[in-house]
């Protein structure tokens, strides 16, 4: 019986050349798809991008940078690396790119895009409420510099929505942990939550929820000056809340209590 070593045709010089010259044309992806312009070349990068073959971009971008460090093109093709591996979200690898062009191209009218779209890369890392916040923070952190440098960019209204998206996503997994508190009738550990969220996210959009659980938790540990206080800001400053109403009861509530205690 032939083995299946037998059964393989015989690799021939001529065949071995087929392959080499289809490889070479292909840059890798194989015999279907090829590259007209030179390795090394700006327009090879160009036109994997434009074919969306952005690891093959990339890479061709990648060579392009590191034998022509200072043409003209440069820091455009450092720039579109990094925009290849976000399409392909390989988020922390383009992050990293974004801060080389920054730093080795810190004149180029893209280095404000690249801090733009380094935030993006951290702000996209965040996973659903259960996991890690940590690159929420990186995020948040790095839009805070970026308002700094660049407070009339026309990404700003574009920031402040990524930062009012993390400050919700921070305040929701809070209120998790305030809501075991709750249950397990741990009122104190409930209230210094809260006041830590208050102080530490002052432009979420659940502030209002954040103020009501407030007061519910200072009534119960018959904080009762604290409980009117978030309560009456409720009233004040969230005139369309739902949760105005409660906070409308609560104060009748405290005032009933104040007046039982004078007679």
């Amino acid at each position: 019986m032939k083995t299946m070593a037998a059964k393989r045709a015989p690799v021939t010089a001529a065949w071995l050349a087929s392959l080499a010259i289809c490889l070479a044309l292909a840059g890798g992806t194989g015999c279907g798809a090829s590259n007209p312009h030179p390795v090394g070349t700006y327009e090879r990068g160009m036109y994997w991008q434009e074919r969306e073959h952005y690891q093959e971009a990339a890479e061709a971008f990648e060579i392009f940078v590191r034998q022509h460090p200072t043409d003209s093109l440069a820091a455009k093709a450092q720039f579109e690396k990094a925009i290849s591996y976000m399409y392909i979200k390989e988020y922390p690898l383009a992050a990293v790119e974004f801060q080389i062009l920054t730093q080795d191209f810190p004149v180029s009218p893209l280095v404000e895009d690249s801090r733009f779209y380094e935030g993006e890369c951290y702000y996209f890392q965040v996973g659903r409420i259960e996991r890690d916040v940590t690159p929420a923070f990186e995020a948040r952190l790095h839009w805070m510099d970026f308002a700094r440098m660049y407070p009339t960019s026309e990404y700003m209204p574009q920031v402040r929505a990524y930062m009012q998206e993390i400050s919700d996503l921070i305040v929701e997994k809070r209120l998790r942990a305030v809501k075991v508190y709750r249950q397990l009738g741990r009122w104190e550990a409930v209230g210094i939550s809260l006041d830590r969220v208050i102080e530490e996210e002052p432009t979420s959009s659940f502030t209002d929820l954040v103020l009501y659980e407030r007061g519910r938790a200072a009534e119960k540990t018959e904080e009762l000056g604290r409980a009117e206080q978030v309560y009456r800001r409720i009233v004040d400053e969230f005139p369309d809340s739902a949760y105005r109403k409660k906070a409308q009861d609560g104060l009748r509530r405290l005032a009933n209590f104040d007046d039982e205690e004078n007679l």
